[in-house]
């Protein structure tokens, strides 16, 4: 027996950019002028099982693997994958303040164009908001929606350990 999870025919999808600047998706007749690209498995295989959902949230179908897209259509995609799911490199941590619940940190960070920068940010909750992944992978999940990766914990200065250990669960 095979699994329908409603995987879609990239022959009928032609993807583009409304004048608005949103991604828009004209499939199997219908045009839907503004979709949202959700990742179904983010952290293990960020670029296959896409879901595609129209602007009221009801699901179009699902994009099998983003490699498996061509040219503008790819482009398309990764670009808006890469907005909605911004998730920058943390190279080091360069200071860590709780204050009225909050734990507010800057960090010295790297987006996956290799530009790095400093980046503050604000987190609630640290028992659910700071999360090993591994045994040396740590995601972090600010106030506003972002995600920071710390993709190796070893390879941390001395000084950004020191400040993380608090949160390390």
């Amino acid at each position: 027996m095979e699994l329908d999870i409603g995987l879609m025919d990239m022959g009928k999808a032609e993807f583009y950019v409304t004048e608005g600047g949103f991604a828009g998706l004209k499939y199997e007749g219908v045009d839907y002028p503004h979709i949202v690209l959700r990742r179904s498995l983010p952290i293990q295989e960020p670029m296959k099982y896409i879901s595609v959902a129209d602007h009221e949230n009801k699901e179009i179908g699902i994009i099998r693997a983003v490699e498996e897209m061509e040219g503008e259509q790819r482009a398309i995609v990764v670009n808006e994958l890469d907005n909605r799911y911004y998730a920058p490199d943390v190279l080091e941590v360069l200071s860590v303040k709780d204050k009225l619940g909050y734990v507010y940190m800057e960090m010295r960070v790297k987006n996956k164009n290799g530009k790095e920068y400093a980046k503050n940010c604000a987190i609630k909750d640290v028992n659910r908001n700071i999360r090993m992944l591994s045994d040396h992978e740590l995601i972090i999940f600010d106030v506003d929606g972002n995600r920071y990766i710390v993709a190796d914990l070893f390879k941390l200065d001395k000084l950004s350990l020191k400040r993380l250990d608090p949160y390390l669960f």
